[in-house]
């Protein structure tokens, strides 16, 4: 074989591994009625556990919850997660009694986690993200954003490694922020 053809080789094999390593990241739907100003408080509903088939993700809800109040913590003065599931209602009561700004209401569409490392099947996620004004019950922004995992992987990737992108481009987009992710 000549260098050449042996380049070319390496050339093509290192740009699909490349491509392999990444994770995809996808907006589905995304609309900002009304922008958030820093300092404003939130609070965020308990989002329900992910269910694919039969299987039921414990504590992907909480995992959730936990991704959103680290991305808000920044901007905001005061974040408080719901302790348990609730309705939308109950919780707007909370937030006014806590006299809170802004509600989050994460809701997990889908949540898949496969044995990448030898089935090629990446996991998936896919979330609604939803803002509301407190005092009016007006929707501020709905992001409905999808992720899957690099399909080269040695073990050990789960959904909750693909929340951070999508949470921080929803909680970007909700202060006004770009929605586009960073480069990896």
């Amino acid at each position: 074989m000549s260098i050449r053809v042996v380049g070319m080789l390496c050339a093509f094999v290192a740009a699909l591994s490349l491509g392999a390593c990444s994770s995809k990241y996808r907006t589905d739907n995304h609309q900002v009625v009304e922008t958030v100003t820093t300092g404003k408080s939130f609070y965020i509903l308990q989002p329900a556990d992910g269910i694919f088939g039969d299987i039921n993700y414990a504590g992907s809800g909480r995992m959730l919850a936990n991704e959103l109040h680290k991305q808000l913590i920044p901007y905001s003065s005061k974040v408080v997660k719901a302790s348990t599931i609730e309705t939308r209602e109950n919780a707007f009561n909370k937030a006014q009694n806590l006299q809170l700004n802004v509600l989050i209401d994460a809701q997990i569409m889908h949540w898949e986690d496969r044995a990448t490392e030898w089935s090629g099947r990446p996991d998936r996620i896919t979330i609604l993200y939803q803002a509301f004004d407190v005092q009016q019950k007006d929707m501020l922004a709905t992001s409905t954003l999808s992720a899957s995992s690099k399909w080269a992987t040695f073990g050990g990737d789960h959904p909750v490694d693909l929340l951070p992108v999508p949470t921080s481009q929803f909680v970007k987009s909700l202060f006004g922020k770009s929605l586009e992710p960073a480069p990896n």
